[in-house]
């Protein structure tokens, strides 16, 4: 045990060594086989393309003369192996182009008063709550008064969030949060 413990490391690289051989020979061996499988195997490839491929299992009936009918029906031609199936193709990849938001804020009512916790709405992050701020909406009366054109116009600047004021149905968790019914938004909406 002393001299396995005093000389690891040499015991190691004679590991390693026995095992990237044993790699290479078996990988060499491998692909020896797999490259004299590849050219001598009849795969069929020649029938498919209508051409005949001569092969040393089967002897080649010579072609019919026209003194010899008799003798030309009396040999069986093979029938070609059908074509297979096409392959479906893949549709390409199109990148989905994202328009940027544009410049400057929404057009709609400004904030009166003190700023609300905007997080407290269920599906705004922090993230989405930067965003709300720099855009103007900072109170849940205001977002609760938002009709469908103010919601068309802001979710034009919500970038990657587009879509999450209906979705999450921001107005109505809003007039809950804007008239502090705490109790009927958490019976409707969850926990805070």
């Amino acid at each position: 045990m002393t001299l396995i413990s005093a000389n690891w490391l040499l015991f190691l690289i004679a590991l390693l060594t026995g095992v990237a051989t044993a790699f290479w020979a078996w990988a060499a061996s491998g692909r020896d086989d797999s490259v004299s499988e590849r050219f001598d195997a009849n795969d069929g490839l020649l029938e498919k393309a209508g051409e005949a491929f001569p092969s040393t299992a089967e002897p080649v009936a010579p072609a019919p003369t026209p003194d010899a009918p008799a003798a030309a029906a009396a040999v069986a031609v093979p029938k070609p192996a059908p074509a297979p199936a096409p392959r479906p193709r893949k549709k390409p990849v199109v990148a989905e182009v994202v328009t940027p938001p544009p410049a400057g804020k929404p057009k709609i009512a400004a904030a009166v008063g003190e700023p609300d916790n905007l997080r407290l709405i269920k599906g705004v992050g922090p993230k989405l709550d930067a965003l709300l701020n720099n855009l103007g909406v900072t109170r849940f009366d205001q977002i609760a008064t938002w009709t469908a054109e103010d919601i068309a116009e802001v979710d034009q600047y919500l970038e990657s969030f587009s879509g999450r004021i209906t979705r999450d149905a921001w107005i109505d968790q809003a007039k809950y949060l804007a008239k502090d019914d705490i109790a009927g938004f958490e019976k409707k909406y969850g926990k805070l």
